[in-house]
């Protein structure tokens, strides 16, 4: 993105410049900040000491300070005069660290750097490598210093009238504490350390935000901050005439840009606030009270964080009861600091939720000279929050060469500048830009660029014939694609290009993206067991669309990224991100009846046998109504119950045959889940079972379950968790009138989890538990496993530690092992043979007293065992 755009060589006929376009209407009083110095931080030097200048720099690096250092080529701007730029970055830095020395006070450019700090008003931290402070008394000024300034006057190297400026100089470097690098002991690393603690005293380091944007991303990222930051209206707080705070309040349409300008705002403001800003991002829609009050609560203690100065313990304290005390605190400390603070609230929705949670933090009682900035869709919902139009702006717009520079990023990456373009293409580009032109509240008559829908038509362009700029016209007159109007409305004709190229399967799986991943409904699943939460939530949501579809991890990621690149998905390698412009389309989507995706994602189920997603629970189903049968969902793909108390006791699978997935959380009437075919005993056995797509089975905190015998269909299981259930509950994981289940037959599955308070299985005798044990470890595609029961039924007067168990026949794919053994089991034969195993866990074993040496696991990274405590530690020698 370009700072400061050249103009285009034919202005752009309907768009006005961004100043032209502003509204005028309002206060007259306006706050312009001073641009954010790019350095905060100049190294001042001469040559003889660049190896230790070097060295501190990046030093300084490190703790995230923007240092000036002229051997670093991003800090000199290419193709500009170089000494200009050291002078102005010399003048604009909030610290000046000068190296002193003799070569230093004997050097033009280094004099020049120190008397522009004293000119500006610099803080200067001198650093007595090789001179001592005694050095720079008056005399030797006069005697030593300036007979070498003279000399270079001589030569003509600089004027007469600075020696002047130069003495005043020096006389201030006296003047200010400084270290000495004697005084350490004539340790390198001990001076540099003390040094970069002192210059982190005098400004504390830009504080690295998750809400950081590369500034080479926005497209007029100066520009754009300068305007909003010009933008800001002052309000007098009521009741404290001294007091002032400023207020802006943006609005537009979905997705031109707020979200990635209000972030840019942060990164901008820490110029002027240090690293007293901070980012709020509200939910743009009204999502379930349980999941709510979590986020409001992480929101919270992010602010805290930011801008309460309170310890670690006392936010971690904080519970979604006592939210209370979390906006005490913030007030608090906002009270105690009394130094302004930069506040940016996102995405403010229509609901009353998000418009009151707003208001709470605009009334915590911000410090006199804070600035707010809030955005929303509409200057309705501002001045709803902010309690005037006086502070609601539509957002600044792009410019025509930033519109068309970010189109070309995307659709052409190699064209590195619009300037470059022979006349006939930047006709063409010129064309297609235009197409992302849109009708917004604020701009009319004229209309304003739609960043999101140039980033799509951008990606599409990309795919249509190798990125040939001449090929786009003939796809541009393809009216069944590109609809020509101005209207906001129609957004989605170009939203739709990249998704109507997918396969179907893609295709479906962006919706999974767009209306459950994203949504936050899953927030409350705990990652994959056998991660041992050391995945992140993009691999979580892999493994999700893996099982779901029924391809490969690999695959599934493939698939992903296949959607990030269209630009459908937003680009992280952390997190399932979609943009709510993008939700929205996927919503329009589904509600076009007759259509694969409304069967997929079907908002009615008055069709229910086409119906492919269902997930019910907490206070309404996501998609479709409580049924109370699932009889007639012969397609059904994933089922989620979440808190579906009237489900009843028995849970009938008999006709689900394309089930994939079976995910049932804290239902609390459930007794049973069955499944009524002719072969109930073993059916299994039989190529399968009558279940056979099901793969995936979770059940947790399913207090009531009593048997859950439709596990003896299901012989294509690959993952099951059965996790927390009272004393009674399933003995033999069957009814009482049927055999126990016999885990040999489940050959596909990878990982199994059984962990609880209490006897899931009913393997009350040692012995059983052995023989059950053994058994199932010997599944030879099995790659974790947990058995972790707080109560395996010992005896009081056991006798501790006195069996083995030896591991023979063990899956060699273990990687994942964590045991809670009875307390007659003394020791473990056989574990340094399991060569994949990365992770065991034997913690709660107190009877264990022996294991083999596990030094030839070369993969083992983590080892608890009762001797290590609770926590976990890495494997370091032998046990």
């Amino acid at each position: 993105m370009e700072s400061s755009p050249r103009r285009c060589l034919r202005d752009d006929p309907v768009s006005p410049s961004l100043e032209d376009g502003m509204e005028t209407s309002g206060p007259k009083r306006r706050r312009v900040c001073e641009p954010q110095p790019k350095h905060d931080v100049f190294l001042s030097h001469s040559g003889q000491e660049k190896a230790f200048v070097e060295q501190l720099y990046h030093d300084l690096r490190r703790v995230n300070q923007r240092a000036f250092f002229d051997q670093d080529s991003n800090c000199l701007a290419k193709a500009e005069k170089f000494a200009r730029e050291i002078i102005d970055a010399a003048g604009r830095c909030r610290v000046g660290v000068v190296v002193v020395s003799e070569g230093y006070l004997t050097s033009k450019w280094p004099m020049l750097e120190l008397s522009r700090f004293v000119e500006c008003g610099v803080k200067v931290f001198p650093l007595f490598l090789k001179l001592s402070p005694s050095d720079l008394k008056g005399n030797e000024v006069e005697t030593k210093w300036k007979q070498s300034w003279r000399q270079l006057v001589e030569r003509g190297e600089v004027k007469e009238e600075v020696l002047e400026s130069w003495s005043k100089a020096v006389k201030e470097l006296r003047s200010s504490n400084g270290l000495e690098y004697g005084k350490f002991a004539n340790s390198e690393y001990k001076y540099r350390c003390a040094v970069v603690e002192e210059i982190c005293k005098l400004w504390p380091p830009r504080v690295k935000c998750s809400t950081d944007v590369p500034q080479d991303e926005i497209q007029g990222y100066e520009r754009l901050c300068k305007v909003a930051s010009s933008m800001f209206t002052e309000m007098k707080v009521v009741g404290r005439d001294e007091e002032i705070h400023w207020y802006l309040g943006l609005y537009g349409m979905g997705g031109v840009g707020k979200t990635t300008l209000c972030k840019a705002m942060c990164s901008y403001s820490q110029g002027e606030f240090g690293d007293r800003v901070c980012y709020v991002e509200l939910p743009s829609e009204q999502v379930n009270e349980g999941i709510a009050r979590k986020d409001r609560l992480a929101r919270l203690k992010h602010a805290l964080r930011r801008l309460g100065s309170c310890d670690r313990s006392v936010i971690d304290s904080i519970s979604e009861e006592a939210i209370q005390e979390g906006w005490e605190c913030l007030k608090g400390g906002l009270r105690r600091n009394q130094r302004p603070v930069f506040l940016a609230i996102d995405n403010v929705g229509d609901c009353e939720a998000s418009r009151s949670e707003a208001r709470k933090y605009l009334n915590v009682g911000l410090p006199s000279g804070s600035k707010v900035l809030v955005t929303a869709r509409s200057q309705e919902i501002l001045r709803s929050v902010l309690r005037g139009t006086e502070y609601c702006k539509p957002i600044p717009r792009l410019e025509w060469l930033e519109a068309a520079t970010l189109f070309l990023s995307y659709a052409a990456p190699w064209v590195l500048s619009v300037s470059l373009l022979r006349a006939e293409e930047r006709e063409i580009v010129e064309r297609c830009v235009s197409e992302c032109r849109f009708e917004d509240i604020g701009y009319d008559p004229s209309s304003q660029y739609h960043p999101l829908v140039l980033r799509a038509l951008g990606t599409y362009f990309h795919d249509v014939d190798g990125g040939n700029v001449m090929r786009w016209e003939e796809a541009l007159e393809n009216r069944n694609k590109l609809q020509r109007s101005r209207e906001a409305r129609n957004v989605n004709a170009i939203l739709g290009l990249n998704y109507h190229s997918l396969s179907e399967q893609v295709k479906l799986v962006f919706l999974d993206c767009a209306l459950y991943l994203s949504q936050g409904y899953g927030s409350w699943k705990i990652l994959p067991w056998w991660s041992l939460r050391r995945a992140d939530e993009m691999n979580k949501w892999v493994s999700w669309i893996s099982e779901v579809h029924g391809v490969s991890p690999s695959d599934a990621k493939l698939m992903v990224k296949e959607l990030q690149r269209l630009s459908l998905v937003e680009d992280s390698s952390s997190v399932v991100s979609v943009h709510d412009l993008y939700k929205e389309f996927a919503r329009v989507l589904v509600e076009k009846e007759g259509s694969i995706e409304w069967h997929w994602w079907m908002s009615q189920v008055s069709n229910a046998k086409h119906l492919k997603r269902l997930v019910l629970g907490f206070d309404e189903p996501i998609i479709g109504r409580a049924m109370g049968t699932f009889v007639d969902c012969r397609s059904l793909v994933y089922l989620e119950l979440v808190q579906c108390d009237d489900i009843g006791p028995d849970l009938e699978l008999g006709n689900l045959r394309s089930l994939r997935v079976l995910d049932v959380f804290w239902c609390e009437n459930l007794k049973r889940i069955v499944c009524s075919c002719i072969n109930r005993r073993h059916c299994y056995e039989r190529t399968g079972g009558c279940l056979s797509e099901l793969t995936t089975v979770q059940l947790r905190w399913v207090e009531s379950l009593e048997a859950v015998p439709f596990l003896r269909h299901c012989g294509n299981l690959q993952h099951l968790e059965i996790h927390g259930f009272p004393i009674e509950s399933m003995p033999g994981f069957v009814a009482t009138d049927e055999e126990p289940i016999d885990f040999r037959y489940f050959k596909a599955l990878r990982t199994i989890r059984f962990r609880g308070g209490w006897d899931i299985l009913g393997l009350v005798k040692c012995d059983a538990f052995i023989i059950w044990l053994l058994t199932v470890l010997q599944l030879e595609n099995l790659t974790a496993f947990e058995y972790a029961l707080y109560d395996l039924g010992e005896e009081e007067n056991e006798e501790v530690g006195v069996r083995t168990i030896e591991l023979v026949q063990v899956s060699r794919k273990l990687s994942v092992l964590s045991l809670r053994l009875p307390n007659e089991i003394g020791e473990v034969k056989g574990l340094q043979l399991l060569s994949e195993l990365t992770t065991l866990n034997l913690s709660w074993s107190g009877g264990l007293r022996r294991l083999p040496d596990l030094r030839c696991l070369s993969k083992l990274k983590w080892l608890e065992h009762p001797q290590c405590g609770l926590n976990r530690k890495p494997v370091i020698g032998k046990m």
